[in-house]
Formats: C-alpha cells, sequence, structure tokens
C-alpha cells in the first residue's frame, strides 16, 4: 500500500506506549529515513508525522501488508499473493487459495503451508464458516509464529509488534460485537489447534481490524481484498497541533 501527500489519512491510529521498546526505536530509524516520525499528539494519541516537507502527489510512505487475504473465498477472484485476476490456478489440497503463478506461490509457500494443512483438516461444515475476515486472522497469526520462529525475515516496519501496538478501540465494542469478536475467536482456535492461543488477544485483534484495516482495490478503485498495514495505520485522521 502506497500512501502520498494530501489533505488528510484515516486509520484507526495506534496506542499509545509508557517508554520506547526497542522495535519503536527502530521503527523510528526507520521512518526518520523517509522524512516521517512517530508522535504522541495530544487528544490524539500517537500518530505519524512529516518531520520535513512534501510536495503534492509525492509517495510518503509504501509497505506490503503484514496479512491480507481476497475478499472472495474459493471463487478464484484474484491471487492470494499479487491480487492479479488472470490465469488463476486453485491449491490443489486445501482448494481455497488461489495463486496467478509460480512466483506468487513460492512467496507464499512458507505460510501458505502451514494454513494449507490447517484448512485441509477442516469438516466441509467447518470450511463454509471461513470467511475472509477468519482468513485474515489465521494469516496473521501464522506470519507471526514464522517470524517468531525465524523462518521468514521481519524489519522494522514488518513485525508484529506493530500490530500489538495498534488501537482496538474494544472499550467502544457493544456487547453484541463483543460476543460476536468472541465467537469468531474461538473459531479460530478450531482452525489452529496445534498453536496456543489467547482468545482475549484474538477478539482484541479482531476488533483492531475494524479501524485498522484497509480496502486493497485495483486501479480503478474496484475492492478486492482486505489487508493489514500496520505502519501506515498509525496515520491518523487529520489534526492541527
Amino acid at each position: 500500500m502506497i500512501s502520498q501527500a494530501s489533505g488528510e489519512a484515516a486509520s484507526g491510529g495506534a496506542s499509545p506506549r509508557q517508554g520506547m521498546a526497542a522495535w519503536a526505536e527502530q521503527l523510528q530509524r526507520e521512518l526518520a529515513g523517509r522524512g516521517l516520525a512517530v508522535a504522541s499528539v495530544p487528544g490524539k494519541g500517537r500518530g505519524l508525522v512529516a518531520a520535513r516537507s512534501f510536495f503534492p502527489g509525492e509517495v510518503i510512505i509504501c509497505q506490503e501488508p503484514y496479512a491480507s487475504t481476497p475478499n472472495r473465498i474459493s471463487v478464484g477472484s484474484s491471487c492470494d499473493h499479487c491480487f492479479a485476476s488472470g490465469n488463476l490456478r486453485k491449491c490443489s489440497v486445501c482448494r481455497v487459495a488461489w495463486y496467478c503463478g509460480s512466483v506468487c506461490q513460492k512467496e507464499e509457500w512458507k505460510l501458505h503451508q502451514l494454513e494449507c494443512q490447517a484448512i485441509s483438516a477442516l469438516t466441509e461444515e467447518r470450511k463454509k464458516m471461513l470467511t475472509p475476515t477468519i482468513r485474515l486472522m489465521v494469516k496473521l497469526i501464522l506470519r507471526r509464529k514464522l517470524q517468531s520462529e525465524k523462518a521468514i525475515p521481519s524489519s522494522a516496519t514488518d513485525n508484529y509488534d506493530l500490530v500489538d501496538a495498534l488501537e482496538s478501540h474494544i472499550s467502544k465494542v457493544d456487547d453484541n460485537q463483543l460476543v460476536l469478536y468472541a465467537q469468531m475467536a474461538n473459531l479460530v482456535q478450531l482452525i489452529l489447534p496445534s498453536i496456543e492461543l489467547d482468545l482475549k488477544e484474538i477478539a482484541h485483534t479482531f476488533s483492531k481490524f475494524a479501524c485498522n484495516a484497509h480496502t486493497i482495490c485495483d486501479p480503478e478503485l474496484r475492492p478486492l481484498g482486505t489487508g493489514l498495514f500496520p505502519a501506515i495505520s498509525i496515520i491518523n485522521h487529520s489534526f492541527v497541533i
């Protein structure tokens, strides 16, 4: 995802933290090279601010999603990796993931190998409950697992600590939605029985999706899927300092 200079940018922002952890220091150093900084704004919490002037239309920040998923599952609407819509082939094992070619399939393989095993073990009835939001959570958890095991790389702008620091606004969620998040968290546990999960944390992360996830669109702005871009999500709505 690319953010460009404009009047405002909208997202769920991030919750303030006391002190600065090592990952936050690394993020600040990375952003400084791009003319950006994370700052605590009175009354607004933590937000991404410009440390230099940008020209209108200039690219401010570009980030790949930490986790993403197509909007339509099992029908082959777009590639799981690049979201292209042509020459799609279905994973022959789980029959859920689609790829436009071997390059994208190889890029996703370490993550999809784990996801594929989990989905393949589900009954057909439970596969029907595999919504895009549930799959987004499953892919996020598996990516965190792979990064923690050093099976895939992480960086200052690509790590789970950034997701963990995002604001969930869970205190503003009504009871019915909280019950739904709890049910969704239990479903994720059924899909990933071999991973020890904190169901409360999963429910909070679903709430983070609601105010931090972004729609992935094609060049004509037609929605293709959803992605979580944790560094870009630090951008708040316009504010006056």
